[in-house]
């Protein structure tokens, strides 16, 4: 009887080791399933991350020579800005001094008709 005992004994233990064994392969199995799930997820995140920061790199180009462009005309506008101002300036001069020259030249008339006046009487 001690021999059926063993027999029952390893019966038994040769049964939780299998199902030890196949409970851990459903472990491992199931870990390594969500495991490649989350690779996939990740690989997807990567990649979308991976498109949008090449967009945002494209769009930050894009707009680096819109802003040297708009510099550059900037800068133009500026220099023109300058020399109409010059012009401005030379020709305010200029009418101001047509008028100094009307007072001088009317103040010359209005005297050589006062001496003219006072020559007369």
């Amino acid at each position: 009887m001690m021999a059926s005992e063993y027999l029952e004994q390893i019966g038994a233990v040769a049964t939780l080791g299998a199902s030890g064994g196949g409970g851990f392969f459903a472990v491992k199995w199931f870990a390594e399933w969500i495991a490649g799930r989350l690779d996939k997820r990740e690989q997807r995140l990567d990649d979308s991350a991976a498109k949008l920061i090449a967009g945002l790199e494209q769009r930050i180009e894009t707009l680096t020579a819109r802003l040297d462009t708009v510099e550059r005309l900037l800068a133009d506008c500026q220099k023109q800005h300058a020399k109409a101002e010059a012009e401005v300036m030379k020709l305010t001069a200029i009418v101001e001094s047509k008028g100094i020259i009307n007072q001088k030249a009317q103040a010359i008339v209005a005297a050589d008709r006062l001496a003219q006046a006072q020559g007369d009487l």
